[in-house]
């Protein structure tokens, strides 16, 4: 859905975490504390540079920073965190958004 076009302020950041896996249950703790907030939509462990990418949505950008800097970010087991702010979305889950393009269904928030 197109947030802006529907009235709705919405922002979606896609973060990347480096954590310390645990001895015994490797990523799995910190990936479903991690799990546990509302502001995540997904938790992927990831191959090549970093350990876990997230979605994250909110109302704000500045509510997506403080949500990593106060609470994810302190979390124990993670290392670092580098986050990128959605700009635009052109497609997602094999649908194709474009400029002329207006969604008439009526948002509902549960």
């Amino acid at each position: 859905m197109d947030w802006e076009k529907a009235g709705v302020n919405r922002v979606e950041a896609v973060i990347e975490l480096n954590v310390s896996p645990k001895k015994s249950r490797g990523f799995d703790e910190i990936a479903a504390t991690i799990a546990a907030f509302d502001e995540v939509e997904s938790v992927l462990l990831m191959s090549g540079g970093y350990d876990l990418q997230l979605v994250i949505k909110g109302q704000t950008f500045q509510e997506i920073a403080l949500f990593v800097a106060k609470r994810l970010s302190p979390l124990d087991d993670v290392l670092s965190t580098a986050t990128h702010f959605v700009l635009r979305t052109y497609k997602k889950e094999g649908r194709l958004y474009q400029d002329e393009e207006i969604d008439e269904r009526e948002c509902t928030v549960l």
